[in-house]
């Protein structure tokens, strides 16, 4: 995996964290005393962060950095999994309206109501 790849990942888990815990980027760069453009570039991989700016990231969002850092650290040891669903498709589920997401919840409340009875 080259750098470029590994920044995206970066910032898609830091978005995917961000958006999880309900916050918008102006919140969690008024919270990081950074720009919100700045948080954004590091949600689309064009910029690094510093480690400071990662850790205070990471208390914010209250998650590990294994967390942030899981597609690019060679480990099978990683533990910090906060989905267990396609995180592109949390991303989408997260900027549903209210209503679709209660349609979400129900649909898959239904059909594991069903695949348990077979």
């Amino acid at each position: 995996m080259n750098k470029n790849d590994e920044l995206k990942f970066i910032g898609n888990n830091i978005q995917l964290a961000r958006l999880k815990r309900g916050l918008t980027q102006e919140t969690l760069a008024e919270k990081c005393n950074v720009s919100t453009n700045y948080i954004s570039s590091l949600e689309r991989g064009v910029t690094s962060g510093s480690i400071p700016l990662i850790i205070d990231i990471c208390n914010i969002l209250n998650v590990s950095p294994n967390f942030i850092f899981k597609h690019s650290i060679k480990s099978e040891k990683l533990e910090d999994n906060i989905d267990i669903i396609d995180p592109e498709l949390l991303i989408y589920y997260s900027k549903l309206k209210d209503e679709n997401k209660t349609f979400v919840n129900q649909t898959i409340m239904h059909l594991y109501g069903m695949q348990k009875k077979r």
